[in-house]
């Protein structure tokens, strides 16, 4: 069950200081003795503390094991004129899937370790600089000396559409497996693995074969959507695009039925759960029970906005709501209103996101 903010404040409170009084946390919030005693039993209630004692319950959280890049956006103000320099803007900020949905978790009040690998160049302490503003943890990131961060470039259109995109990624391929046997703990451990197919397909086996909780797997581009194919029988949760579809099942995605058929030829080989982005429909979601689908905010569904965070944003959310426990079509729906959120602006994260926010953009207040 998710905590409200005042919750979450008094939890990590009692997290520094589990001999804490209720008196003294009624200081620190400036409300009265029962006041927190009523956020206690809520906790409580919710399983976050166990007993009066302030017993906390182990924390659960999420590996995320993937890329960090130095993203740099080129967003032309008018049509494309081939062959030659065209006006526009040129923006720069930390991104990487890894990085973008541990971004995500972080705003969701999920738990989560980053597992990535980044060079000892200006990039890289863009890099250290935005992990420690934004919270995220780099604990179990190396930084490689002599090494260059990843660097991704994405061209857009003046809608949006990405024209094209480069990526110089050699440093993943120092996430082997022998690299993250350093980790293994923090890995098994976690209730639930992020992994994207950025990474090696020897270590995306190692991760597949070793992990016993569910693996969720993010497709990364066309060109490295196939390191997935020998792990997918091991997948609880894999999202894609249409076109990424194609290259890992064979069938052409161009509507929600193709959609299903895809879906169920994956289904057949073992993946549980499938989440896909359909041009003109939204997302289509194979779920516990049920395929089920939900077209993404108006404001951004005709020419699908800035897409470079869209399926980051998705994955975070479904993975958030599986851990609070949602079922099928609420999970969707906060995954459309997630990937929505994410294609508002250029870069990759909504900078603002939080769980009442997201919660408040797909209906779902209470």
């Amino acid at each position: 069950m998710s905590l409200t903010d005042r919750e979450r404040q008094i939890l990590s409170w009692i997290e520094q200081n589990p001999m804490i009084s209720q008196n003294e946390l009624a200081g620190r919030c400036g409300i009265t003795r029962s006041g927190v005693a009523a956020h206690v039993s809520n906790l409580m209630k919710k399983g976050y503390i166990q007993g009066k004692g302030y017993v906390l319950t182990p924390p659960r959280y999420v590996a995320v094991i993937g890329a960090i890049n130095m993203d740099v956006y080129g967003i032309a103000a008018h049509d494309v004129v081939g062959d030659s320099s065209n006006i526009g803007s040129i923006k720069s900020a930390v991104g990487g899937i890894a990085r973008n949905i541990s971004f995500n978790l972080g705003r969701l009040g999920v738990r989560n370790y980053l597992i990535s690998a980044y060079g000892d160049d200006e990039e890289g302490e863009h890099v250290r600089s935005d992990s420690f503003a934004n919270g995220i943890d780099i604990t179990y990131c190396k930084q490689f000396s002599n090494a260059s961060t990843s660097r991704y470039l994405s061209v857009v259109d003046a809608e949006g559409k990405q024209i094209v995109g480069l990526d110089d990624m050699k440093i993943i391929e120092r996430i082997t497996p022998e690299f993250l046997e350093q980790y293994e703990q923090v890995i098994f451990n976690a209730e639930a693995v992020v992994v994207d197919s950025s990474l090696l397909s020897e270590t995306l086996a190692w991760v597949c074969s070793n992990v016993s909780h569910p693996v969720f797997a993010r497709v990364v581009s066309v060109n490295k959507a196939k390191r997935l194919l020998p792990v997918l029988a091991e997948l609880d949760t894999l999202v894609l695009s249409e076109a990424e579809s194609q290259l890992v099942t064979g069938i052409a995605v161009h509507d929600e039925r193709t959609a299903r058929i895809c879906m169920e030829a994956l289904a057949k080989i073992g993946v549980k759960h499938t989440l896909m982005f359909v041009k003109g429909v939204g997302l289509v979601y194979q779920g516990d029970g049920e395929v089920v689908s939900e077209p993404l905010a108006p404001d951004v569904s005709q020419n699908m906005g800035f897409e470079n965070g869209a399926a980051s944003g998705a994955m975070s959310a479904l993975l958030w709501a599986r851990m609070e426990g949602r079922g099928d079509r609420e999970s969707i729906r906060l995954a459309a209103a997630a990937a929505s959120l994410s294609m508002k602006q250029v870069t990759s994260v909504f900078p603002d996101l939080d769980a009442r926010l997201l919660l408040e953009y797909a209906g779902m207040a209470e």
